[in-house]
């Protein structure tokens, strides 16, 4: 009974140590740059030559609001014939591009709608820092709502202009309805997790504490009923009526060592060289890009 006893306080104390042991291990890194506040970098680059300047100053002045309101930066591109690109190298080029203009892990998009003459265009969103958290699971929503307003890429462009316009505003609208909306994201091409603590975000490659916990609920109760059954069996296995001890069965009357000797014939050593399987090489995943696109 007293075995019993001191296992299943053994077994309880690991189990109330398990959710402290993340804790010390976490927050070691945090790759978020943020926001610097400066929107006026916020803008629409109109290479299409859809828009009037004013009507160009007008849609820029409403990015900019919106950057302002969610702490991030916007960069909407209307592409024109000379950015006919392949998909994959659309999504370099954005990721590239939002990176040069505003620093890696900043928070931000860069949106390209697809306005080159290509056949289906390909619109592409590359999100960044606490955009990648908000946006990465919910683009197929906002593409349906966006696209609702673009028009193929069979039309002219030149005759759709106002409804490009509304377009452009419900991607606005949507970045601040999707705003906050998700707890936490992993990134398997940056093989990184997005989430926010304390109001802060944090990107790093160590697992959330909240996920962490969200798994362990799931374990423990397997845990425990596996840890149950493996001590009953073992118990029933090695039940013996009296000691396993060999001194049992030996009679220390009968038994006398008048001479001990230790002989070795050789001795060697063996020597094994372990290699490392970590090594250095950049963050990221192979093909596509970080974000998410659709063809119209």
């Amino acid at each position: 009974m007293k075995k019993f006893a001191a296992a299943a306080v053994t077994l309880l104390m690991t189990i109330l140590t398990l959710p402290v042991i993340p804790v010390s291990a976490f927050a070691k890194e945090n790759d978020a740059a943020g926001w610097d506040g400066i929107s006026v970098n916020s803008m629409l680059i109109d290479s299409a030559d859809l828009f009037t300047d004013s009507e160009e100053k007008e849609i820029t002045a409403e990015i900019q609001e919106t950057a302002e309101l969610l702490e991030m930066n916007i960069i909407i591109l209307a592409a024109g014939s000379e950015f006919y690109m392949s998909d994959d190298e659309v999504e370099r080029f954005c990721d590239d591009s939002y990176d040069q203009t505003f620093g890696a892990d900043t928070d931000g998009i860069f949106y390209f709608m697809d306005f080159t003459g290509k056949k289906p265009a390909y619109d592409y969103l590359s999100p960044s820092g606490k955009a990648m958290l908000y946006y990465k699971d919910n683009m197929d929503a906002i593409f349906d709502e966006v696209f609702y307003y673009m028009p193929s890429s069979d039309l002219d462009p030149m005759d759709y202009t106002d409804d490009i316009r509304d377009g452009i505003s419900c991607l606005l609208g949507q970045l601040s309805e999707y705003s906050g909306s998700e707890s936490y994201y992993y990134d398997d091409y940056s093989d990184r997790y997005y989430y926010e603590e304390d109001g802060e975000l944090v990107i790093t490659s160590s697992k959330p504490l909240r996920a962490r916990l969200k798994a362990l609920v799931f374990a423990l109760p397997i845990g425990i009923i596996a840890a149950l059954i493996y001590f009953f069996a073992m118990k029933h296995a090695y039940k013996f009526k009296s000691s396993a001890n060999p001194s049992v069965y030996v009679s220390s009357e009968d038994t006398r060592f008048i001479h001990r000797e230790d002989r070795f014939i050789r001795t060697y050593t063996r020597k094994t060289k372990i290699e490392s399987s970590s090594g250095g090489g950049s963050r990221g995943g192979g093909g596509g890009g970080r974000g998410g696109g659709r063809h119209r």
